[in-house]
């Protein structure tokens, strides 16, 4: 006859795997990044419209009215994600670390929102990094409403630990750095936020279904 040993509950091994186990399945219910990206997809998407008609009159402060549509949508932007996790974190009962990114997201809009509002009042601001070099490119690119989105991301991706909301992020902050070699933009910004836009879009699509598998492959 032939004993084997089972294994206890106390096992330290044991132990050790249940909390992994635990752990990851915490961090899998906490991410809802693909939310956000469907968020900011619709988000840059709906700035088309604004550029081609909100451009050329300018408001009697010297503003052009296309420069209030980024505070305004990236703020109810970031009012929908933070429903989102606090109703998902409700519904679960787990705890959500999206308050540091909800607080990142609203100081980006409040700073690069000022610092456009005053370069477009004063042209002479920072000149040098207003030309076509290298370090301009990626400074007006970073600093602009549009760039806020990929930076938030970046801390998501952190928060979430999620490798492929990282490369999403990458991607899409590679695509306008990359706008200098898209053919002449039209009046509406195409094709340029046509390629932001779809990242965003595809991106939050995959990491749906990507954590939809992850769900179902656990139960």
């Amino acid at each position: 006859m032939t004993t084997h040993h089972v294994p206890s509950s106390n096992d330290p091994r044991n132990l050790l795997a249940m909390k992994q186990a635990l752990v990851r399945h915490i961090r899998r219910e906490q991410r809802g990044a693909w939310f956000a990206l469907l968020v900011f997809a619709a988000v840059r998407f709906a700035a088309a419209p604004v550029v081609r008609y909100g451009q050329g009159d300018h408001h009697p402060g010297g503003l052009p009215p296309a420069m209030w549509y980024w505070p305004v949508a990236l703020v109810l932007a970031y009012a929908a994600i933070s429903w989102f996790y606090l109703r998902r974190s409700a519904r679960t009962g787990l705890g959500t670390r999206v308050g540091p990114y909800l607080a990142l997201g609203i100081a980006l809009v409040a700073l690069i929102t000022g610092y456009v509002a005053w370069r477009a009042l004063h042209p002479d601001f920072l000149a040098d990094l207003h030309g076509p070099s290298p370090v301009a490119l990626v400074f007006n690119t970073v600093v602009s409403p549009a760039g806020t989105i990929g930076l938030a991301l970046l801390l998501l991706a952190r928060i979430e630990r999620s490798w492929p909301l990282l490369a999403i992020t990458c991607g899409y902050l590679g695509v306008m750095l990359s706008a200098g070699d898209l053919p002449d933009p039209s009046p509406w910004g195409f094709p340029g936020i046509l390629f932001e836009g779809g990242v965003l879009l595809l991106g939050g699509i995959g990491l749906a279904l990507l954590q939809r598998g992850k769900e179902r492959s656990a139960a």
